[in-house]
């Protein structure tokens, strides 16, 4: 197998830039906007505000932190065009029962900005609630919510939050000088009259689902034989189609989805046993109408 094809070298070169050429909005956060799980889903100081969100060892589940607004790399945004607005931050919370996407932004003092942080959480959702009828299973059910984060002497913009409210988008208005615990926020629904109140948590051990979509989501696809019989690059294509590297560094698992299911092609091995394990764990082979595959996969350079 020629070097420039291994996978894992493929997954050590990897570069933080997006590739809108070869991978649509969905397989761009997958693969480029994913916060690594450990030491924690901490996301940097802005506006005098920042968050951690540390998954509790008392529930079985995954939560992922994507970074939405890539303001390291101005000229690679992942919501393109110069009047779209864009959220700072999204995590998706998965548990047995649940499956929430909490849009949160980062906001001063200013009233016009935190009015302003209010259409990017709406602008943001729409963009998810689109991109999700396309590419995933209609029978995915996903609730969505906001976060507008901002320091103690802010002036909440209320009426707009209570309108949204009335609408049945709740943003939540979370007001902390320090970094903010949002784990009890992001792992349920919430009203936009809750309380924070801070918490100090002990941190689970990352699923090892979320430990592989997190950190070996690889930059390109793998062009063998499952590939050139379950792969179509249409413009218009419908779906997802990602390659993930498994644990021994050499093998890797291809995520397939479309409006009808998600197919997860793996060869029998102690990591589909895991995996298995887990999506049963989460009640998502169900949920994600998840299909296993164990079709034979070539080395594709010899």
């Amino acid at each position: 197998m020629k070097q420039k094809n291994n996978p894992a070298q493929i997954l050590k070169d990897k570069q933080d830039k997006l590739n809108w050429q070869n991978f649509n909005f969905l397989e761009n956060m997958l693969v480029f906007a994913t916060m690594r799980t450990m030491p924690g889903r901490n996301a940097p100081q802005e506006s005098g505000v920042h968050f951690r969100i540390t998954l509790d060892s008392q529930n079985d589940a995954i939560c992922i932190l994507f970074k939405i607004d890539r303001d390291h790399c101005k000229n690679d945004p992942l919501i393109r065009g110069e009047k779209v607005k864009r959220a700072d931050y999204m995590s998706l919370y998965i548990d047995s029962k649940s499956c929430i996407c909490t849009i949160i932004e980062m906001k001063g003092k200013s009233s016009d900005e935190l009015k302003h942080g209010i259409e990017q959480i709406l602008e943001l959702r729409d963009i998810l609630k689109s991109e999700i009828s396309d590419h995933l299973p209609t029978k995915l059910k996903i609730k969505f919510q906001g976060i507008l984060l901002t320091p103690f002497t802010s002036r909440v913009p209320k009426k707009e939050i209570a309108e949204e409210a009335l609408k049945g988008f709740i943003i939540l208005p979370i007001q902390y000088k320090n970094k903010a615990e949002l784990y009890p926020y992001v792992s349920k629904l919430n009203e936009w009259t809750d309380k924070y109140n801070h918490q100090e948590i002990t941190e689970s051990n990352t699923l090892f689902i979320e430990e592989i979509l997190t950190t070996r989501a690889l930059p390109k696809r793998i062009q063998d034989e499952y590939y050139s019989k379950n792969f179509s690059n249409g413009q218009d294509r419908e779906g997802i189609y990602i390659n993930y590297l498994l644990s021994n560094d050499i093998n890797h698992v291809t995520l397939v989805s479309n409006r009808q299911f998600i197919k997860i092609n793996i060869k029998e091995s102690e990591d589909k046993g895991k995996i298995e394990k887990e999506l049963k764990l989460l009640n998502l082979i169900n949920r994600l109408a998840i299909k296993f595959s164990n079709n034979q996969i070539s080395n594709y350079d010899n």
